[in-house]
């Protein structure tokens, strides 16, 4: 891939992040969100959109709470969605690809964490004399070092690896990838088990288990149909809670 491309997703993956710092947590780090808008750059958003739902199933049970450092789902996601549409391969080879990618590079944001701290104590003792402006560079270079733990591994992995990861995929024996394409099935499911045991409300079973029999059992709802029950449901429940709050203030 061209040097010019590299860098415009490496330099997308760091803002992608920078949003969460900047802006608050607007979920525009979620594989369905981004698999679709670098299929966009790179001219196949089907593709990216397909990578994107793939991917979301195995990451969405991934959380970053408090100073916890999950899988780097947006290192995985630009990862292997460029994989993915410039080799032509299929799921289980961006799997290949996006797993380890996302697990290797959230070491890098373990080095930026590392790194922000030694930045934290100079704003320390610029809050110490009353130097708003020495804080706010502080600030500003914290995020600057997270941005790089974002960019730098993505336009390295883009420019120099991704011919050779190509070439060791295809030269991966045809067992060894049944075995990768039967994991790849199985991945989706770990999502939903950590996505399960996160919520940790047994109230909200029921409807996991009523989305699965109806997906199940009536062929001609579909996920889209799925989606819109649970909206309505959801807003149930905020009115029914409405309704009570009032009946409580009453009396």
């Amino acid at each position: 891939m061209s040097i010019g491309m590299s860098l415009i997703l490496a330099v997308i993956a760091g803002m992608l992040y920078l949003t969460r710092r900047l802006c608050g947590d607007m979920m525009l780090e979620r594989p369905i969100v981004v698999c679709p808008l670098i299929g966009l750059i790179l001219g196949d958003y089907q593709t990216g959109l397909a990578l994107g739902a793939t991917f979301e199933l195995i990451f969405m049970g991934a959380q970053t709470i408090g100073g916890s450092v999950p899988t780097n789902m947006v290192v995985a996601s630009v990862l292997g969605t460029a994989f993915t549409i410039t080799t032509g391969q299929g799921t289980e080879q961006a799997l290949l690809v996006a797993i380890p990618a996302g697990v290797v590079s959230s070491t890098f944001e373990i080095f930026a964490k590392t790194v922000v701290s030694v930045v934290l104590a100079r704003a320390d003792k610029y809050a110490d004399n009353g130097n708003s402006k020495g804080i706010s560079f502080m600030f500003f270079v914290g995020n600057f070092i997270h941005f790089l733990a974002y960019s730098v591994p993505v336009f390295v992995a883009i420019y120099f690896g991704m011919d050779a990861v190509a070439g060791l995929t295809e030269s991966i024996p045809e067992n060894i990838m049944n075995g990768i394409t039967a994991v790849g099935n199985v991945l989706p499911a770990i999502g939903f088990a950590m996505l399960l045991n996160s919520l940790g409300d047994k109230k909200l079973f029921p409807f996991f288990f009523a989305g699965f029999l109806i997906v199940a059992y009536l062929p001609a709802v579909n996920v889209i149909g799925v989606a819109a029950i649970g909206v309505i449901i959801g807003l149930l429940y905020v009115f029914n809670d409405k309704d009570e709050e009032k009946s409580d203030s009453v009396f």
